[in-house]
């Protein structure tokens, strides 16, 4: 029979059960991920025929798949794996173009966003170009824990030698609790909205959006385990305004990530994010965390040069695709 792509809602679910565990291995390796709690979401998802994409299937085996979904007028690749055959591109070009090709035959589609992290811009970035999908390039970046890498971070390297750092008697740092949700998603929207990362993801444009981002951290582990002890809301002393805030989740045993950080633009500059990252990384060294990652994209530079002052280091580069209709 060969190879043929077919639907994925025409296949039970058993089928993809060796993909999604080779999905999940690559992720643990590559990015130091536990994918398995995703994987099996994915599953129960297969089973009850409510999610839409494609197959690649080869005799009686699934090697590959794409998912998709909508979000209003805006399309988003969810997951792409193909099993590596004669070349880890094997099939996957064919998977995104009947994916693609889905989402842009609706006329109601406005925007197509995909990120995935655990695919290089040399596999994906020829497909998407050949298709006017603007490309950005992020890197995945790693922070190895410990009371020697600890010290750039008490230095506070946003100071310039002539401000003076007002941390920490300026601010009150609490867990990012849910009654700060609101103040966060605002604090998102007003410090990423004319940012690089609102090209990239374009919930960053309205509160709705961001407010879908916090949720999807907080309460739906879109980014990992959400660890609300070691997230910080800072709040500012004599205002009693959210000044800052830095989620934090766990991934796998002893890694954690920072799914999002941000200062309000009053506040930047002094200190207070580098204190944030210190204050939870005190922490998580204590709960025997050895490392903490977190995603930046590359054109957005000030932060790049800030986490590798900080003593990040890039462990993998991919890119963020973004179509829009004209």
């Amino acid at each position: 029979m060969g190879t043929r792509i077919v639907d994925v809602r025409q296949l039970p679910a058993w089928q993809f059960q060796p993909l999604l565990e080779a999905e999940s291995q690559a992720w643990l390796e590559d990015l130091h991920w536990n994918y398995s709690a995703s994987a099996e979401l994915i599953s129960a998802y297969l089973e009850e025929r409510r999610l839409t994409g494609f197959a690649l299937v080869e005799e009686d085996t699934v090697r590959g798949y794409c998912l998709y979904f909508r979000e209003g007028p805006k399309g988003l690749i969810g997951s792409l794996f193909v099993r590596p055959a004669n070349s880890q591109r094997d099939g996957i070009d064919d998977l995104l173009a009947e994916s693609i090709g889905a989402l842009i035959r609706t006329p109601d589609v406005l925007r197509i966003e995909a990120q995935l992290p655990h695919l290089s811009l040399d596999q994906l970035g020829p497909f998407f170009r050949s298709r006017s999908f603007q490309i950005y390039l992020r890197q995945f970046m790693i922070f190895r824990l410990g009371t020697a890498a600890l010290e750039p971070l008490r230095r506070n390297p946003e100071t310039s030698p002539t401000q003076t750092s007002v941390i920490p008697s300026d601010f009150v740092f609490e867990p990012w609790q849910r009654r700060h949700d609101r103040e966060a998603a605002q604090l998102l929207h007003q410090v990423y909205r004319h940012h690089i990362d609102a090209a990239v993801n374009d919930q960053y444009c309205t509160i709705a959006g961001t407010t879908r981002l916090v949720e999807s951290i907080v309460r739906h582990k879109g980014c990992g385990d959400y660890m609300e002890q070691a997230s910080i809301a800072a709040i500012h002393r004599s205002t009693g305004r959210l000044a800052g805030i830095l989620g934090i989740t766990a991934v796998r045993k002893g890694t954690a990530h920072i799914p999002q950080i941000a200062v309000a633009s009053g506040y930047q500059g002094i200190g207070l994010g580098s204190t944030m990252l210190r204050t939870a990384f005190e922490k998580l060294a204590r709960e025997r965390f050895t490392e903490v990652s977190l995603t930046v994209t590359t054109l957005n530079s000030g932060a790049v040069r800030l986490y590798e002052r900080l003593g990040f280091r890039t462990f993998r580069e991919f890119g963020a695709y973004v179509w829009n209709r004209t």
